[in-house]
């Protein structure tokens, strides 16, 4: 037996339970942080709306697959959900946190109220299972089981899983693949079966498309990086062995991503049309100056911006002293830390990294592989450094901490405690062999000083770091929290009709209508549907986000064509009521507040119909306020048999007065601001019995840095004194960071909305610079308008309106849609079906998303479908009486099971051409 073979087959169970043992050690004091301070590891923002909920949602899904099949014998899977948005696709929404992962199957065995338990064991499940495929890598090539053990814990308690994986469980799955495919990748280039990397790919694929695309990146660096440390001979390095090997990859590669066809294909298409993936991001040239000063101390301390969180135990640095301070050895991992580097330095690599979208450092649990690898690969070194090594050593941690503690912004509480680690771990190492010389002495002190690096960090990110535990839901209420006021008063209505329900003010969780079974009007997931957010930019929808909205602004024309029956308020806030809501029809009571329900008798049905229609491009050259009336004259259409209608318009622009506040200037479309909280009053007369709304055409922003916030008048009447200090504050100010986002309060006599703005600097930009404020509805006639500004900078614009939308003929124009519609409307598992009366031909508009995954049949023959008013779909139908079924099955999921089946054959065929060709290899006796 070779030396190869023993050491693969060497028992390590030994490892894994000391591995084990210290991981429970960690994890559980990294857990009580949270338990001790009544906290669970549900983050407030997105972990209970998203995260919890979604996991919770999947574990219902699942039993009800299974309930399907051996309890009532037929095979079902629900792929399109009403109370998910508008109507979502299930698996093209919850893919990003749930569907794929292979760890999310255990949701079927709990049930709701206990999922938050599943939830917290699922993260530290993940962080484990990092550390067990990191391990499987380092034994791979042959390091010692302490090297192993204290770079496994390096790797998997560093700031990524401190900080972002208790945020965003989800964020700890690569580290899991990552450790799996470059194995994969050492196996192949050494003609062992190329089955770890084939396996370790295709999950990786079904498991998250976001990380998958980084992978992917990460996959083929270091595929070039190792080819060149296997093959050292340079017959082996020609033009055509790497051809050959490419080759190999490429076919290996295509393999597994054949087999991730299922969900990756149906996943990845549909995000191409969105507005967020298609927005051009600002991609400066460098970061903030700020961002460098602190670059090398945030390596081992505190978090850094853009997702750069590191935070590795000071101990890893040392490591890299070592790697370095060692003459022509290791050139790759040395070529690889180094690039690792420049990729944080340069926000185009977070550009491309990040998929082309906003700069953002989200792949740096890859560094952390690295520089963990480092030090498992560094650690026999430890023991054997010459004189002149240590010397090497001492100057570069000397040039390190002076770099890193040079700026005064760097010298924060943690970063200076986790500087003073670093010259301990250092010392421990220049010392020994002269102070002591017993190698299980330095073993041990090691330890000693990686188990404090992890403490440290894990106390400063919970306990002095911007009281991060305030960020999320206290132990025990975050599953409540997705019972809502606002549903809970829709469901006391017991109203069994298929509608949708809106709200002002009144929401307390996004995504509630998911959980508690209603139909809602508000979204909020990573992924959204392209035609939503077209239908959303031609209305100018008050919302900057693609992916997450509450409502339609209480903007009556909306609620009714998207089929809106009821709207809810909290108690006594009745001037958030829209026109046309009257009656009272459910309330509940929830954490003190009461909640109602308020009927229309005027509310469209979900499939109501229009004798007439309107061609897309004379649609398109309306204004926003025209298009909203469009919509309830005729259908907007590409083409149609049915009469083209000329719309009728009674919306008024109003003229209005600027009447300017301290701190305010308005000149040539730009509101420059020089004091937060400044305001601005619009002075009008408006119309009776309207909507208000103040349209922002164009809108934008853009800081000012302190000196510009000063008048030339201010700055020559300051003493010299005076001008130098706000030029030390100029200096310091961001201006990337300080211009990403603002916000314009819009106030008066109704209540108060805010305008947010967000530029393309942004990460959570979509393009959006139209916005339409609705002030509300009043029977009297509005006079005034104030805008209040968040902060100092110049907000532009293309054009600035006031228009009044009387409510005359609303009432007149929906009665018409409403006198023939779908009836007897029902939801099955992905079929909607009903039955429709018409006295003549005319367009049935269902409000639904329009999306390619539904058929529709009439009559049991398949109809075309066709896409209506942007954002719902529609049916032609003659004269008489029909009945209608829509079917869904979600976009390409079809052609992805195809990919999928090609990928198993293609893998099933690879076996047995390897088993073949094996047995050829074994000589006969």
């Amino acid at each position: 037996m070779n030396m190869k073979k023993r050491f693969s087959t060497e028992k390590k169970t030994d490892y894994y339970l000391i591995y084990t043992l210290a991981f429970g050690i960690i994890g559980l004091i990294l857990y009580l942080q949270f338990y001790l301070n009544g906290k669970s590891l549900i983050w407030s923002h997105d972990g209970v709306p998203q995260h919890l909920n979604s996991l919770a949602y999947y574990g219902e899904y699942l039993r009800n697959i299974l309930h399907s099949v051996f309890v009532e014998h037929k095979f079902e899977i629900p792929m399109w959900d009403m109370h998910i948005g508008y109507g979502s696709d299930i698996l093209t929404t919850l893919h990003y946190y749930v569907i794929g992962d292979p760890l999310t199957l255990l949701s079927v065995f709990v049930s709701p109220e206990k999922t938050e338990y599943l939830y917290a064991f699922l993260i530290f499940l993940r962080i484990y299972l990092a550390g067990i495929a990191f391990s499987r890598y380092c034994f791979y090539h042959r390091n010692s089981k302490q090297a192993v053990l204290l770079g496994s814990l390096i790797y998997i308690f560093a700031g990524w899983t401190i900080y972002a994986a208790m945020k965003h469980p989800y964020f700890a799955n690569p580290m899991i693949y990552l450790p799996l495919i470059l194995l994969g990748i050492d196996k192949i280039y050494r003609k062992e079966k190329p089955y770890v990397f084939i396996w370790s790919v295709a999950l990786a694929g079904v498991s998250n498309f976001y990380f998958f695309y980084m992978l992917g990146i990460f996959m083929v660096l270091y595929a070039a990086f190792d080819y060149f440390v296997v093959f050292t001979d340079k017959s082996e390095r020609t033009i055509r062995c790497i051809g050959k090997w490419l080759a190999v990859f490429a076919g290996y590669s295509v393999i597994a991503v054949l087999l991730a066809g299922i969900i990756l294909l149906p996943v990845i298409l549909p995000v191409f049309g969105t507005g967020r993936f298609q927005a051009e991001n600002y991609v400066p040239l460098f970061y903030d100056r700020i961002y460098y000063e602190k670059y090398l101390s945030c390596l081992i301390g505190e978090n850094m911006i853009q997702w750069g969180v590191a935070g590795y135990t000071a101990i890893s640095m040392t490591g890299v002293f070592v790697l370095f301070a060692k003459k022509k050895s290791n050139t790759a991992l040395k070529a690889g830390f180094l690039l690792l580097n420049v990729f944080l330095l340069v926000p185009f690599a977070g550009h491309v990294l990040n998929g082309f979208s906003y700069v953002s450092n989200r792949w740096i649990w890859v560094y952390g592989m690295l520089i963990a690898y480092i030090f498992v690969k560094i650690y026999p070194e430890l023991f054997r450094l010459d004189i002149r090594e240590k010397r090497k050593v001492f100057v570069m941690l000397l040039i390190y901490c002076g770099a890193a503690l040079f700026s005064e912004a760097a010298r924060t509480q943690r970063n200076m405690s986790a500087m003073l680690l670093l010259v301990c771990s250092t010392a421990v190492i220049l010392l020994y062999g002269s102070i002591f010389v017993r190698k299980r002495n330095l073993c041990l002190m090691m330890s000693g000083l990686l188990a404090a690096g992890i403490f440290f960090n894990i106390y400063y990110q919970y306990s002095m770091e911007k009281d991060y535990l305030s960020e999320f839901a206290d132990r025990g209420e975050a599953m409540e929290t997705l019972e809502s006021g606002t549903d809970l008063a829709v469901l006391d209505t017991e109203d069994d009709s298929v509608y949708r329900y809106d709200q002002l003010d009144a929401l307390s969780c996004e995504n509630s209508a998911m959980h508690m079974g209603t139909n809602s009007t508000s979204y909020y997931f990573s992924v959204a549907s392209g035609s939503i957010g077209e239908f959303f930019d031609e209305m100018y929808l008050n919302t900057p986000w693609e992916q997450h909205y509450e409502n339609l602004d209480g903007r009556t024309i909306l609620d009714r064509l998207a089929s809106v029956k009821y709207f809810v308020v909290k108690s006594n806030r009745y001037q958030y009521m829209p026109y046309g809501y009257y009656w009272l029809e459910g309330s509940a009571e929830k954490n003190g507040k009461i909640y109602e329900a308020f009927g229309s008798e005027e509310a469209l049905p979900l499939g109501y119909t229009y004798d007439s229609f309107i061609p897309r491009e004379e649609y398109e050259k309306m204004t926003v306020t025209e298009k909203q009336q469009a919509l309830l004259q005729g259908i907007v259409l590409e083409d149609s048999s049915l009469p083209e209608i000329t719309p009728e318009f009674n919306d008024q622009e109003i003229p209005f007065e600027i009447r300017k506040g301290k701190g305010c200037t308005v000149k040539d479309g730009k509101i420059k601001v020089t004091k937060e909280g400044a305001k601005l009053e619009l002075l009008f007369n408006g119309l009776e019995n309207s909507e208000t709304y103040l349209i922002a055409e164009g809108l934008d922003y853009d800081g000012l840095s302190p000196k510009d916030r000063v008048s030339e008048k201010k700055w020559n009447k300051m003493t010299r004194y005076e001008q130098n200090q706000l030029l030390h504050e100029d200096s310091h100010w961001r201006y990337w960071k300080e211009s990403q986002k603002a916000s314009i309060t819009v106030g008066g006599q109704f209540p108060e909305k805010t305008i947010r703005i967000f530029t393309d600097k942004y990460n959570a930009y979509s393009g959006k610079h139209n916005f339409l404020c609705n002030t509300g509805y009043e029977k009297a006639a509005k006079q005034s308008i104030t805008l209040t500004f968040e902060k100092p900078g110049a907000y532009t614009f293309d054009k600035l309106k006031i228009v009044c939308q009387p409510m005359e003929r609303i009432t007149k124009q929906t009665e018409k849609l409403n006198q023939e519609v779908l009836t007897d409307i029902r939801m099955d598992t992905n079929r909607i079906t009903g039955n429709i009366s018409l006295s003549e031909p005319k367009g049935l508009l269902i409000s639904v998303p329009y999306s390619k995954g539904f058929r529709a049949y009439v009559d049991g023959k398949e109809t075309e479908l066709k896409k209506a008013n942007t954002m719902y779909m529609a049916l032609e139908l003659p004269k008489g009486e029909h009945e209608l079924r829509l079917e869904y099955r979600t976009p390409f999921l079809v052609p992805g099971i195809c990919l999928t089946l090609a990928g198993g054959l293609c893998y099933i065929c690879l076996v047995f051409v390897r088993m073949k060709l094996n047995k050829k290899k074994v000589p006969k006796v």
